[in-house]
């Protein structure tokens, strides 16, 4: 506006009022709301949509770090002794995301597929490490068999004792010492071309949960912890499209065709809470959780704000996850096996999920009870290299950066039916951990970058525009009471020259 303070009249506090409630009706009310609706139509997963095609396919590879523990002392450990570790990696993978056999389904706003993950080793990012490593780690087909056995057909203990010679290649102790790419993908040999009695029986019940693993050559099976994953379909999710809601974007409606989950001895724990972990519902407040569903360990796990932080010029939220404790808290106390089997702070059992007596844990036991972290020699539990951390744009629910970080143990006790198992300690062996991490590529990055410049520019805007109507305001207000002033200061003059007026008028009548 180009005129002098002296030339302010009052259309100009028409327009400084104008100003004023426009930059503040539109800044706080209008462009909020045509953001979020534009923010709402672009994130939701219709078909055909940039969104839908990113999350069917995400185009940049997670990276995936594994560490080994592996084991110095092993012929201690089978005496009691008390286990020393050293932990060998990062292994790196890169990790492709995908989802196939995606189907709509428009009559409750949601879309059904199968996950797909696929790894692909780096030496280049693994420090000089190949995968050709010999490494010393509790023997995890033999150890689950035992216990598992033990646990459920407490009879069939002695014929294993018989048959593990056979089937698990003569092993001296129950630890085994093989390459890292065999413990990861490649597969530790399980012997089922035996003839005798005791070996053909423990073996016809491997046979039936060979899904669990690899087909090495006939009647030869291998076990490893990522190799029956890596490039195969998951199980069948169903999630919401978020185009009717878009609070319900991603949300877990049916896994395994079944609204909720059969495993655990209560709803809490069996509910599906969150989405699949690959998209979020939008317009995150410090007050909201992030959940996801994780199928690897039957469960949903919640993250929940610790602080805002500037990420690459943008703000941020950050949110963080632990297993909480099962023992003491009531809503996690049906994730326990049994009442009298729950473990301590920070330990999730995964028995009634894999079959077998795996625990899930934070890496090095981080946020857990002491007793866990001292059992064995060699962890070191930090925040910075062990929790779960996740870094979210809020108004996108946009994941920056993340890191699921995750520990694998098993609940070792000793077992006197079998030879191998008569004196090892209590304890709960950690075998490996790993870290999927993400970063958001620069690409994706400068879209999210756009949306926060647009809030930032509006922001700066309505301050501007509202400070410039209460300044023109001001200021025709300030000038008009000086013109008023001025006015008032000539009444004397003029009210003396009416006076001396009159005084004439009387006089002429007389």
């Amino acid at each position: 506006m180009n005129f002098s303070l002296q030339e302010l009249k009052p259309k100009h506090i028409r327009v400084a009022g104008v100003l004023f409630l426009f930059g503040s009706l539109f800044g706080f009310f209008g462009f909020p709301r045509i953001l979020h609706g534009q923010i709402a139509s672009q994130l939701t997963l219709k078909q055909g949509s940039e969104m839908r095609a990113i999350w069917s396919k995400i185009p940049d590879p997670f990276s995936f770090r594994i560490y080994v523990f592996n084991v110095t002392n092993p012929m201690d450990v089978q005496r009691g002794g008390r286990p020393i570790l050293t932990e060998a990696g990062p292994y790196f993978y890169e990790e492709f995301k995908e989802k196939i056999n995606v189907t709509d389904h428009r009559n409750n706003d949601t879309v059904s597929f199968n996950p797909r993950d696929t790894w692909y080793f780096s030496m280049r990012k693994s420090e000089g490490l190949t995968g050709n490593e010999m490494l010393t780690i509790p023997h995890p087909a033999l150890l689950a068999t035992a216990l598992t056995t033990e646990r459920e057909r407490p009879a069939a203990l002695k014929i294993l004792n018989k048959a593990i010679p056979a089937i698990f290649g003569n092993p001296a102790s129950m630890f085994l010492t093989t390459s890292a790419r065999n413990i990861l993908f490649d597969g530790i040999p399980i012997y089922c071309n035996v003839t005798d009695f005791s070996s053909k029986a423990v073996c016809s019940e491997i046979k039936k949960r060979k899904d669990k693993f690899q087909q090495l050559d006939e009647n030869i099976y291998g076990f490893s912890f990522f190799g029956m994953r890596n490039g195969t379909a998951g199980e069948r999710f169903q999630v919401k499209r978020g185009i009717e809601n878009i609070k319900e974007l991603g949300q877990v409606v049916q896994f395994k065709g079944e609204k909720k989950l059969t495993i655990w001895s209560g709803d809490k724990c069996n509910n599906f809470m969150g989405t699949d972990s690959t998209i979020f519902p939008p317009f995150l407040t410090p007050n909201d959780t992030i959940a996801a569903f994780t199928p690897e360990i039957c469960r949903s796990i919640a993250a929940y704000y610790t602080g805002s932080i500037t990420y690459k010029g943008i703000k941020a939220y950050k949110y963080s996850a632990d297993f909480g404790d099962a023992s003491r808290d009531p809503d996690l106390t049906c994730f326990c096996t049994t009442p009298d089997t729950c473990f301590k702070k920070g330990l999730h059992d995964l028995t009634n999920c894999v079959g077998a007596p795996i625990v899930a844990s934070l890496p090095h036991f981080y946020l857990a009870d002491r007793e866990y972290q001292t059992g064995v020699v060699g962890l070191n539990p930090t925040k910075e290299k062990h929790e779960i951390l996740s870094i979210f744009e809020p108004m996108t629910s946009t994941p920056l950066l993340a890191h699921r970080r995750l520990q694998l143990s098993i609940a070792l006790h000793k077992v006197d039916a079998i030879d191998l198992m008569q004196e090892v300690p209590t304890v709960i062996f950690p075998i490996l951990w790993i870290d999927e991490g993400f970063e958001l590529s620069e690409k994706l990055l400068s879209k999210v970058h756009v949306i926060y410049t647009a809030i930032l520019t509006m922001n700066v805007l309505k301050w501007i525009m509202m400070a410039l109507g209460v300044s023109l305001s001001a200021g025709s207000l300030w000038f008009r009471k000086k013109q008023t002033d001025v006015q008032s200061s000539d009444f004397p003059g003029i009210t003396r020259k009416v006076q001396d007026v009159t005084s004439l008028e009387d006089q002429s009548r007389y």
